[in-house]
């Protein structure tokens, strides 16, 4: 949702700015941003010391390379215990990335409204034929037309505050906060909308709009605050992506270096070190991978995105 958020609105400030839309601009922007490190990812993950039992095979290792990481999920389930796995959200990212910049070139702020709303409605029905047709869990989970709803509502978000922040009081805030929290914690305790072989009605149709729903809430209750955050948590979010990206390898090789096997003690020391093994790829990553590429992208900025 974050990200739909940032990147409708830059879209739209940049559209209002100049008069139109350059998508081949934004395009190397994405490229430059995304490209590197996830073609990196795809290398590692096929690396035969990190793909012991084979799980992520060349058909595996095509689909996320074209960008339809998440569909060969949907088609083949899971590979088995491979480092790529949060590669297929990025996918899904990608394929918005690719879809969405034309559409707002050619669609006036009102119809990128409607254009949102209908993605709700494609998303919603996209669920009831999956859940009436009895698919598999992956064919909601890491289908790109079921997790259409946080993408709408990231959309809706930038084009009604049309480049403004909300200016909410404090208790406010904090209640939006809390009623963003509150069904996250519902869903994911109790409907648990990914459930283990089958697809249920109820969690299903309503989960995945409740989420969505307390995201965007919990993001509007944070846009605009003047609380700074730590430096630390700063730098954090400077390297989220490669957190996010080596975070599944970083807890492979604690495993491997973790001689702790039983007990309290083994969970918590194998934690802490798949933290710090995730943060120290991630700041490598970001220096020695990312940064050369992320000056290029700076080359192609037409509106410079602010802090959220």
């Amino acid at each position: 949702m974050l990200s739909a958020y940032l990147i409708a609105e830059l879209l739209l400030c940049e559209k209002e700015q100049f008069g139109y839309l350059d998508v081949r601009a934004f395009y190397w922007r994405r490229i430059l941003r995304i490209w590197p490190l996830y073609f990196f990812a795809i290398g590692l993950a096929l690396f035969p010391p990190l793909n012991r039992q084979h799980g992520f095979t060349w058909r595996y290792a095509a689909a996320f390379l074209l960008l339809a990481g998440n569909w060969s999920v949907v088609a083949w389930g899971w590979p088995l215990r491979t480092i790529a796995i949060p590669l297929w959200t990025v996918s899904i990212e990608e394929q918005f990335y690719l879809l969405w910049p034309p559409i707002v070139r050619v669609l006036s702020g009102f119809r990128v409204l409607l254009a949102a709303m209908a993605m709700l409605v494609v998303s919603s029905a996209v669920r009831v034929l999956m859940v009436a047709t009895h698919r598999g869990v992956f064919s909601v989970w890491c289908n790109s037309l079921t997790r259409l709803d946080p993408i709408a509502a990231g959309i809706l978000i930038a084009t009604v505050l049309q480049g403004g922040v909300p200016r909410f009081r404090l208790v406010v805030r904090l209640g939006m906060l809390l009623a963003g929290v509150a069904p996250l914690v519902l869903v994911a305790n109790v409907w648990r909308i990914q459930g283990p072989n089958w697809l249920q009605w109820f969690p299903t149709l309503v989960g995945f709009p409740l989420v969505a729903a307390g995201c965007a809430l919990i993001l509007l209750a944070v846009l605009g605050t003047s609380v700074r955050p730590p430096g630390v948590l700063v730098y954090l979010g400077k390297i989220s992506y490669g957190l996010y990206v080596y975070h599944t390898l970083g807890s492979f090789l604690a495993e491997k270096l973790d001689f702790v096997r039983s007990g309290l003690p083994h969970l918590i020391a194998r934690e802490a070190l798949a933290f710090s093994i995730t943060i120290v790829l991630a700041a490598a990553s970001y220096k020695f991978l990312e940064s050369p590429f992320l000056r290029l992208k700076k080359r192609f900025e037409l509106v410079r995105s602010r802090p959220v």
